[in-house]
């Protein structure tokens, strides 16, 4: 199992620490992050390439309220990055920014000859004046000697390196010149060995590795206009390294899967004038052979304006059995599986698969619109289930069978003991689920072959045909702004309707708790959330979010 190490180490950090909020004053080289990478060994496991353009960071300001605004300012100060630039005695404005240009990197990076030891880190950038950068680096070990650090100089293919040990067994402290174009920090001479034979070109770089330069080349896909920050996972421990940030525990059988079909993973992450934009890609090795269509979601012209939840997509039949392949020789998901499968028999008497998701194969969406009438009085909300059924027949058939086990049921899943009765909502006839005088549920048909399922009188917001349906109202377009409009599916959030109906059904004591207070500072600052995913080819996918943020005030 391969060991990550963060990027705490004093040298590192620090060094990484000026690049991560601190880019504020230089143009972006030409070289790109291609040309960092000429000097990275090609074994880099994961990449972390940072804008030094102030621009883009600046835009960060224009977004925010003041109170989100002061926990971002608060972090920053706090941070391991900050602390260590304190502890070296370097400032950012003075030590740093008058020699960078270009992408700076960090680089996670094995040594080939030990593959069980921890990851080395790497810390590069390019450099505009070899004396300033040198003069960096001088001060930069002087006030960690001050601290305890021994450093030696040594040479290794006429190029000199400087090298401390630390307080870890596993790392030291290493700073080189790089050929007087590139300032590397390491914490390994090995490491630092590797790219000195990669700059010289005894050892393959990572920009020559055939995935990368796909991803970071002339090709490069990107939709967002000068990203902040770009990160590249290779596919041997993509899924390894994002359970260890996440503090997922993975099974073997996951990762291995993983390690079989994914050839890398992207992040990017940037700004655009309704807030912040981020795109994760997937590359496989082979051609997906059975990918899903992208589609202009007609299931959203069914929908109301005041929708402010919405998952959609297309073909959950195809996705459902994906899984189910997915699960064999894995027997936590397969149980999971068989979990499912038994809970929805155990309450409607129905087959998942055969009579329920096999008519499935069309667009699909679960949506909450507001609604105060009726059950839904006191949540103020309700959820409505839609499907496209490319077989009538077993569609009508599947929800008969759940109106029966519905009248007859006991309670659990499905409501207690219903009575059936008809309903005429314009020129479209339903069926509502009534317990005495209240509607508990509706289900009916709708246009394109859709049926659907929705709570309480939620219905009437949307049968026979919403006059304002969610795809025209100002709200949608501004929160889906440039995000694909044929894809695979939508997840969306008005996060200003969202937390209005939290506020009246949480209790006091959880809005009035210190880390309920944090948590809402943050998300009063975003108007809403959309996400999409789209096949971009038969080996690409691509995952596109877009957090709308308020203005700060003024901007």
């Amino acid at each position: 199992m391969l060991k990550y190490i963060g990027i705490g180490a004093a040298v590192v950090a620090a060094g990484a620490g000026g690049a991560y909020f601190y880019f504020t004053q230089r143009s972006q080289s030409t070289k790109g992050i291609l040309g960092v990478a000429s000097v990275i060994p090609q074994e880099a496991q994961v990449v972390m390439a940072f804008n030094t353009k102030s621009e883009p960071w600046n835009k960060l300001a224009q977004f925010g309220t003041p109170a989100s605004q002061k926990l971002i300012g608060e972090s920053i100060t706090k941070s391991p990055l900050n602390s260590l630039l304190v502890q070296s005695k370097t400032e950012y404005s003075r030590d740093v920014q008058p020699w960078l240009v270009g992408y700076i990197v960090t680089a996670l990076i094995p040594n080939p000859t030990q593959p069980q030891a921890p990851t080395a880190t790497l810390v590069i950038a390019p450099t505009s004046d070899r004396t300033k950068s040198d003069a960096f680096l001088t001060k930069y070990r002087g006030a960690l000697a001050q601290q305890g650090a021994k450093f030696t100089s040594k040479q290794y293919k006429d190029v000199t390196y400087y090298e401390s040990p630390t307080r870890d067994p596993n790392n030291s402290v290493v700073t080189a010149d790089i050929g007087g174009q590139f300032v590397a920090i390491a914490t390994s001479s090995t490491l630092i060995r590797q790219v000195i034979d990669t700059y010289k070109g005894s050892n393959p770089s990572l920009a020559k590795k055939p995935i990368f330069a796909k991803i970071f080349g002339d090709t490069n896909q990107t939709k967002i206009v000068e990203p902040l920050l770009q990160v590249y996972l290779d596919g041997d421990v993509a899924l390894e390294f994002i359970g260890s940030q996440a503090n997922l525990s993975l099974n073997e059988a996951a990762i291995a899967q993983s390690k079989r079909e994914l050839d890398a993973m992207t992040l990017t992450g940037g700004t655009q004038k309704e807030g912040l934009r981020f795109e994760i890609n997937t590359y496989l090795k082979n051609d997906n052979s059975n990918p899903l269509a992208n589609n202009d979601a007609k299931v959203l012209n069914l929908l109301p304006q005041e929708t402010f939840l919405l998952v959609s997509g297309v073909n959950l039949y195809q996705s459902w059995q994906s899984l189910v392949s997915q699960a064999k020789g894995n027997a936590s998901s397969a149980q999971l599986i068989e979990q499912i499968r038994k809970a929805v028999k155990d309450s409607t008497k129905l087959d998942l698969d055969q009579d329920i998701l096999k008519w499935m194969n069309g667009e699909f969406a679960i949506a909450a619109i507001p609604n105060n009438q009726g059950i839904l009085a006191n949540p103020g909300f309700g959820f409505v289930a839609i499907a496209q059924a490319s077989d009538q027949n077993a569609a009508k058939a599947a929800l008969d069978k759940i109106d029966k086990v519905a009248q007859s049921n006991s309670g659990g899943l499905l409501p207690k003991a219903v009575e059936l009765k008809p309903k005429k909502i314009g020129d479209k006839s339903v069926i509502a689920w009534a317990i005495g005088n209240t509607n508990v549920a509706s289900r009916g048909t709708l246009d394109n072959n859709f049926v659907f399922w929705s709570m309480g009188d939620l219905a009437d917001t949307f049968v026979p045909k919403p006059v304002n349906n969610l795809p025209e109202s100002s709200s949608f377009k501004i929160l889906t702004t440039d995000i694909p409009k044929s894809n695979g599916g939508y997840f969306y959030l008005n996060m200003t309707t969202a937390l209005s109906l939290a506020d009246r059904l949480l209790p006091p004591e959880v809005k009035s708790n210190p880390s309920f207070t944090e948590i809402r500072a943050v998300l009063d600052a975003i108007n809403g959330i959309a996400v999409t995913s789209t096949n971009v080819d038969a080996r690409t996918t691509r995952l596109d979010f877009l957090f709308t943020l308020k203005p700060t005030p003024g901007n």
